[in-house]
């Protein structure tokens, strides 16, 4: 079983490393704890007011930090329930981000919450990357990379880290062996072992300063 307090997949652990400090690193660990602990007490039942508020304080310094769109304008009431506060054609590229918040702070399902920071960064790609990677909408992320790998379209750096969130939004979508699941005690769901709570926390942050960089280098 994953422990709520430890990185144990090392491309998660090499992303947040290189992409933030450690006092940063410290500040998801914090987040995680509190995501855990209202978990526990099934807050998260009561509303909006018992589990977004007490974390959009530090939520929102480390996204301003990154700049671009973060949880002020993707966790805010609009006219249009299916769009946070920005732009509607953006849709395809910060719902994924808007799922991953509630699937990380209202249900505390570091799994899915994962894969959906990382559906952000495949859309964004599907974006930036339409005119030169033929096909790419029918693509998955991997396979988009490997594409613009191979012409060349990004640096190195940036292929590296986009690698890594391949391989996690693999795990997360594809791995459902044995070792990755079990049944709650309920036994009305079936919840993943493979991630946790820190790990969500770390890869929400992760893909929203990649995608930051993604958009400042090739705007869509």
């Amino acid at each position: 079983m994953a422990r709520e307090t430890t990185i144990n997949h090392e491309e998660i652990q090499r992303l947040s490393q290189q992409l933030f400090e450690d006092d940063t690193r410290q500040s998801f660990l914090r987040i995680a704890q509190q995501v855990s602990a209202i978990s526990k007490t099934n807050a998260w039942m009561h509303g909006y007011q018992a589990t977004v508020e007490p974390l959009r304080g530090s939520m929102s310094r480390i996204d301003e930090a990154i700049g671009g769109v973060g949880i002020d304008k993707l966790l805010v009431s609009t006219a249009d329930a299916y769009t946070g506060g920005y732009p509607k054609h953006e849709r395809s590229i910060y719902r994924p981000l808007q799922y991953a918040l509630i699937l990380m702070l209202h249900t505390n399902d570091p799994r899915f919450s994962i894969q959906m920071s990382c559906e952000h960064i495949e859309g964004i790609m599907k974006r930036t990357c339409r005119k030169a990677v033929p096909n790419i909408n029918l693509k998955p992320l991997g396979s988009i990379v490997g594409d613009v790998k191979n012409r060349s379209l990004l640096e190195s750096g940036t292929i590296q880290n986009l690698k890594d969130v391949a391989h996690i939004v693999n795990i997360a979508k594809h791995d459902y062996g044995i070792d990755a699941i079990r049944i709650s005690d309920s036994m009305d769901r079936v919840q993943s072992q493979v991630f946790n709570t820190h790990e969500a926390v770390s890869m929400y942050f992760v893909c929203r300063k990649i995608g930051v960089q993604l958009l400042s280098d090739y705007p869509t």
